[in-house]
């Protein structure tokens, strides 16, 4: 099951909705607002004359989790966070990561802002692979409902997009990936 909340304004401007699918360790919550207080993309593409909907991922959120079904969780390392996005710069996974400036703090674990964002995290279900799957097909049951749609991906479940659109070409009428991770992972044989 996947918990959907949506909003369709009454000055309805474009045909069809977006679909706003949050990364691997946030919900839905991502796209209402902002840590300073701000109104998020949800509101905005609304404000805009969009049709929005907001899922929380299977097994995160307001969607439940159920272990027997979905397998067992774990917790985001906070190193993960750290050398991602929080403090890129001292880490040097990569040839730009010098250039982050953006963190408002300074980075340490025992930050303040690292604190609150690292508490805002939620832990994922371990099986990445079958948890990319259990997403495409609530997120195809979303789209057999409401129709063709746009939909919109962050971070880890950008590999989600990319799968709905390979089962139901003719649902997505475009995929924007914000940060995405890579193509869907499958077992290869060589």
């Amino acid at each position: 099951q996947m918990y959907v909340e949506y909003q369709i304004p009454a000055n309805l401007k474009h045909p069809f909705p977006i679909v706003l699918v949050h990364g691997g360790t946030a919900t839905g919550l991502l796209w209402t607002g902002t840590p300073d207080g701000r109104e998020g993309w949800a509101q905005y593409f609304v404000r805009q004359g969009n049709a929005v909907y907001v899922v929380d991922q299977v097994g995160k959120g307001r969607s439940t989790h159920l272990e027997s079904t979905y397998g067992p969780v774990a917790l985001v390392e906070c190193q993960n966070s750290q050398t991602r996005y929080i403090a890129q710069e001292k880490y040097k996974l990569w040839p730009q990561a010098h250039l982050h400036t953006q963190w408002p703090g300074s980075g340490e674990l025992e930050d303040p802002i690292v604190q609150q964002l690292l508490s805002s995290q939620l832990p994922a279900i371990r099986d990445f692979t079958k948890q990319q799957f259990i997403n495409r097909d609530a997120l195809i049951a979303l789209l057999d409902k409401i129709g063709p749609a746009i939909v919109l991906t962050h971070s880890m479940s950008g590999t989600s997009g990319w799968l709905i659109a390979d089962s139901r070409p003719n649902l997505v009428k475009g995929i924007v990936g914000i940060e995405p991770s890579s193509p869907p992972f499958r077992n290869l044989e060589e």
